[in-house]
């Protein structure tokens, strides 16, 4: 099976062979995902099958010959033998990172039964599947918003977070963080937009949601892990809007959850920051999270033919990350595409991709 050459989609998640578990994590150290090439899949913009314009389930099972056709003697498929799903439930935005019904496969890709369908045939060929699962915030269109934003005393109104007034503080890149309520004068936290209110997980009730919603795509929709959206913006403390001491406990119990829920599923975060800020979320959370630090690192050297940075940057993983438990990648659906960094230079592509 030929290498993968796509790799500006690619995450290849790393464990040391040397112990039986990984460190703190009571995960088998040789755990499936320590192998994997994992080909991250936009559903909307991957192949449409009925020509209404949207990728959906049905287009991306019709071209999964093309990530892995399950023969290992073939040289036309890809060699992933993993995909990366972005978020696939109910949203009005074409994103999908703004959430109005966490049980519900979206509309415009299709149904739970063509999900499933999805599961059965990517199996069929040594493809696991993992799902971006969405749980900083909700979409400001979600029922439990719309209830909490209406009622004081809605059942909802502590799953969010509300002030009287607007304490004119800033987010992390200096954007705006409080927003008015549709039904009051009240400020509501959305860090990153108002379309999308934060969580609570101050609030017991929010934390039990979460690992009622990773059970339903686990044991009902059969996926094989997530990649957590956001993580670093779990918790908030006061100003501290990134990193807050309380997420840890918050991602130490959802992944516990997890492991009980399915012991071989495989959990990643997106923690957009440095390796240093990386640090305080191992050793016994997510079982892994993207090298941003790394990424960077490994296209500068392609673009530039220097890789004066990225031996430190790869030493320092090696050397701080516990267990080696870091995910490299190029580039994702929030930055600019590898081949569009690179200039459209297909042989700098391939080189990046060996990484």
């Amino acid at each position: 099976m030929k290498p993968i050459i796509a790799a500006l989609f690619a995450v290849l998640a790393c464990l040391p062979a040397a112990s039986a578990q990984a460190q703190g994590t009571g995960t088998p150290a040789r755990a499936w995902w320590s192998s994997s090439v994992c080909y991250h899949v936009f559903v909307r913009s991957f192949y449409d099958s009925d020509g209404d314009g949207i990728g959906d389930l049905n287009g991306l099972v019709q071209k999964l010959d093309y990530i892995n056709d399950g023969n290992a003697q073939t040289r036309q498929d890809l060699g992933a033998n993993c995909i990366w799903l972005m978020p696939v439930a109910e949203s009005p935005s074409y994103h999908g990172y703004d959430v109005v019904d966490y049980y519900r496969v979206e509309r415009d890709y299709g149904t739970a039964d063509d999900f499933k369908r999805l599961m059965a045939e990517a199996h069929r060929r040594g493809i696991r599947v993992l799902v971006d699962l969405v749980l900083n915030h909700t979409s400001s269109e979600h029922p439990w918003f719309k209830h909490a934003a209406a009622d004081p005393a809605s059942p909802w109104r502590d799953w969010f977070l509300w002030t009287p007034t607007n304490p004119g503080v800033k987010g992390p890149w200096g954007q705006e963080v409080w927003y008015r309520s549709p039904s009051s004068d009240e400020q509501y936290f959305a860090v990153f937009w108002s379309g999308m209110p934060d969580l609570n997980f101050a609030n017991p009730q929010v934390r039990a949601f979460t690992r009622d919603a990773a059970r339903f795509w686990l044991r009902e929709m059969g996926v094989d892990g997530f990649r957590l959206d956001a993580v670093a913006h779990f918790v908030e403390a006061g100003t501290q809007m990134k990193h807050a001491p309380g997420t840890f406990p918050v991602l130490r119990e959802l992944a516990s959850a997890v492991r009980e829920i399915s012991p071989n599923a495989f959990t990643i975060g997106e923690v957009w920051d440095s390796t240093g800020a990386m640090l305080p979320y191992y050793p016994d959370q997510l079982d892994s999270y993207f090298a941003f630090e790394g990424a960077d690192a490994m296209l500068e050297a392609v673009r530039t033919g220097s890789a004066r940075a990225l031996f430190p940057a790869f030493m320092r993983l090696q050397r701080e990350v516990p267990g080696h438990r870091w995910a490299p990648f190029l580039r994702n659906h929030d930055q600019t595409r590898t081949m569009t960094e690179l200039g459209g230079d297909f042989a700098k592509a391939r080189l990046a991709a060996t990484f």
